[in-house]
């Protein structure tokens, strides 16, 4: 006889625990299942997700480059009529006009150079396809700066009545280190904003300080805009400055895009610069821009071409052959050679494929090419004119409406002396000229 009550009693333990662990294990083996097929989905769907990447990479690629070749094209077609309106108006200016006329003639290569300038922005492919934008930061007088800006907006002035109130200070002489283009620009898309929101009759007032660092030392010069116009509410100041951000008026309404601060402030950064602004609903605003002051510059002699070499053994002779299709361009170079270097003989032809026969016989100083001709483009001119014999010496010089950037590097990799982009610069056209027809 035995008493086995305690192997019976770990028998039934050992039994139970069996059990319990045959149903923790049904039970984690569903767990795994369900993990298992949230993961096959997460695989799936991120799959899925690659898929559409790649797809919208493609897309995107295939839109950069439409994008590419629209700039290109509209680069040309933008600044083919601008060639026309600077450069004949670059020919009026040099001649005698009444004092209005003359400063007709301002506004218009003033205005025009600003929408070059800004076209030259838009269009620069180099810029667009890096995604980021190149400044020139230089050293610029403030006063050069606000007197251009006002200039430009002088006639939005006229309608509503508004008086732009500037005098000049010893502030004023000083320089700063700035994108001169770019400064105009953000100054332009301040005053333009006061003038819009202004009342009628109302003013806009440009006042300049020098401002000092922790140790009292001038280091910045601030220029402030202030307005009479309606104000902005204090809850409404931190908008400004976000993109397509526009503030609700009740009392007008104004067209825009809501980009134009936007863009100032990220320009005036980097600048090393800021932007700031004080307001008051009803009463008006003050936006302030401040930029590093630097020492005064001197004058810029670099334009200061003498556009009358005609006296005495200084005359200028020779042939000029110029090939181009657009009628107004030809008229534009024949009566400035014509008006300033009478001595030298200009022959025109719009097709490329007659240019080393030309050349041949004429005997060119120099030739004028553009590039998109009816007949060749004008890079096969050139490759024409240096596998000749009789024509390899003689100095090409572009003159086109298209500016990107690839295009210039071929184009003076093949031979070229020079490319002039258009609306050309009257002055540059006649040093390039002179140049190679004294020689």
């Amino acid at each position: 006889m035995q008493d086995i009550s305690i192997r019976k009693k770990i028998e039934e333990e050992l039994q139970e625990l069996n059990i319990n662990l045959e149903q923790k294990v049904v039970e984690r083996t569903s767990e795994l299942s369900v993990t298992n097929e949230f993961l096959m989905n997460e695989v799936i769907a991120r799959k899925k997700h690659e898929a559409e990447l790649k797809l919208a990479r493609n897309e995107a690629e295939k839109a950069n480059k439409a994008k590419s070749e629209f700039i290109s094209r509209m680069s040309h077609e933008l600044r083919t009529p601008m060639n026309s309106i600077l450069g004949f108006a670059q020919l009026f200016a040099m001649g005698d006009l009444t004092p209005p006329q003359r400063r007709g003639v301002d506004h218009i290569l003033n205005s025009g150079s600003h929408l070059l300038k800004l076209i030259n922005e838009v269009l620069d492919i180099s810029k667009i396809e890096a995604g980021k934008l190149s400044l020139s930061v230089e050293k610029i007088k403030v006063k050069e700066v606000i007197s251009e800006a006002i200039d430009l907006v002088h006639p939005l002035t006229i309608n509503s009545k508004i008086t732009i109130k500037y005098e000049s200070r010893d502030t004023d002489d000083f320089s700063i280190k700035a994108d001169k283009q770019r400064l105009i620009q953000i100054l332009v898309n301040i005053l333009n904003n006061a003038i819009k929101y202004n009342k009628k009759g109302g003013s806009v007032s440009i006042a300049t300080s020098l401002g000092e660092n922790e140790a009292g030392k001038k280091d910045k010069v601030k220029i402030s805009i202030s307005d009479t116009g309606v104000g902005i509410a204090e809850k409404d100041l931190s908008k400004l400055f976000i993109p397509f951000e526009r503030l609700p008026n009740t009392e007008m309404t104004i067209e825009g895009t809501g980009l134009g601060l936007s863009i100032a402030k990220e320009l005036i950064s980097l600048m090393d610069g800021e932007i700031n602004v004080d307001s008051k609903l009803g009463e008006g605003s003050t936006f302030q821009v401040i930029l590093p002051y630097v020492s005064n510059v001197e004058a810029d002699t670099s334009k200061l071409v003498d556009i009358y070499p005609q006296n005495g053994n200084n005359k200028i002779k020779g042939t000029v052959l110029y090939i181009e299709d657009n009628h107004s361009n030809i008229e534009l170079v024949e009566q400035v050679l014509t008006t300033y270097r009478p001595d030298i003989k200009l022959i025109c032809n719009k097709f490329g494929k007659q240019t080393v026969d030309l050349a041949t016989q004429h005997a060119p100083n120099l030739i004028l090419l553009d590039l998109d001709l009816p007949d060749i483009h004008g890079s096969e001119v050139i490759k024409s004119l240096k596998q000749n014999k009789l024509t390899m010496h003689i100095p090409v010089v572009i003159i086109s409406a298209d500016a990107m950037p690839y295009r210039i590097k071929s184009l003076m990799k093949s031979g070229a002396e020079r490319y002039l982009t258009k609306p050309l610069d009257v002055l540059e056209l006649l040093n390039e000229v002179d140049k190679y027809l004294r020689k």
